[in-house]
């Protein structure tokens, strides 16, 4: 070893001794969370995995490595049809959200210019999570029923002479209160990302004579569809899951799947079948996550 490498020998075991503290360190961050996305992620997905390849024997679970629970949820009858149905509802409250959210949040990222009235806004939008589901559930089983505000209203004005029924225990009555309920959600979601719109490239677009349909055609609107996109999701799957709203304002034709699952868990006892469907909505939120990944980092490549 020459006197050069003897010098710098002291140098190189010192920065790999920093190294490997710095890796150690890293290692007990990293633990924690490690842990729990295992105990509450990875752990539960792989019992439930293990669940849905076997079957039921008289009310017995017994343990297999079949694919037949995966086969009937999209060959027997009702599952598929109402995995569909579910979906439907879900696609039609994403929306209905995304179309009542969006020009609130446009006014309240470009239109309110004092922090007081912004921050008044943002507290109605989170203020309705305050209040129980149930409560909100409920009250749009009062506006929307026989003796509620939307047919009293009606009758008073004459456009009926007797109440609709049209209103409650069907689709629309579901997807009016899924909409109602999540749309905070997507408020949020496109606010955000409204809020990353650099004010520098609508001055310059207006400097060289663009007016205000091109600006937001051109430029807000593009930028702002990952938000879209994200509140969409969002309320998409809060709605596919949701189980309440059908059991108070749907009726038996409205039952979603997150109803028959309940059903599969406790009345016919039927776990496999139940674990397979759980598998299959997510795989299906996993490929909508995927999908707006890809969106997004599209829409930035753009910009």
């Amino acid at each position: 070893m020459t006197t050069i490498e003897r010098a710098v020998e002291p140098a190189r075991t010192s920065i790999r001794s920093a190294r490997a503290i710095e890796r150690r360190r890293l290692l007990l961050w990293l633990l924690p969370p490690m842990a729990w996305f295992t105990v509450f992620m990875l752990i539960p997905y792989a019992m439930l995995l293990y669940t849905s390849l076997g079957h039921v024997d008289d009310m017995r679970f017994i343990p297999g490595l079949s694919l037949d629970n995966f086969v009937r949820v999209f060959t027997v009858d009702p599952y598929l049809g109402v995995i569909i149905k579910s979906a439907r509802i879900g696609l039609m409250t994403a929306v209905l959200s995304s179309v009542v959210a969006y020009p609130l949040a446009f006014y309240l990222a470009f239109h309110v210019r004092t922090q007081r009235l912004k921050f008044l806004i943002y507290l109605l939008v989170i203020v309705p999570w305050w209040a129980s589901y149930l409560v909100k559930a409920y009250a749009w089983k009062t506006i929307l029923g026989s003796g509620g505000i939307l047919n009293v209203g009606l009758q008073e004005l004459g456009f009926v002479h007797e109440p609709v029924r049209l209103f409650l225990y069907n689709e629309f009555s579901v997807v009016m209160t899924l909409t109602y309920i999540f749309t905070p959600f997507a408020v949020l979601s496109i606010y955000a990302q409204l809020e990353r719109v650099p004010t520098s490239l609508i001055e310059a677009a207006r400097n060289l004579g663009a007016d205000g349909w091109m600006i937001f055609r051109r430029i807000i609107l593009p930028i702002s569809v990952p938000g879209i996109v994200a509140g969409a999701i969002i309320t998409f799957s809060l709605a596919f899951g949701d189980f309440v709203a059908p059991v108070l304002v749907g009726g038996p034709d409205s039952v979603m799947i997150s109803n028959v699952v309940i059903n599969l868990l406790g009345v016919a006892f039927d776990w496999p079948l139940a674990a397979a469907i759980g598998l299959v909505i997510i795989t299906l939120g996993l490929l909508l996550i995927s999908a707006s990944g890809w969106l997004e980092e599209k829409t930035q490549t753009r910009f």
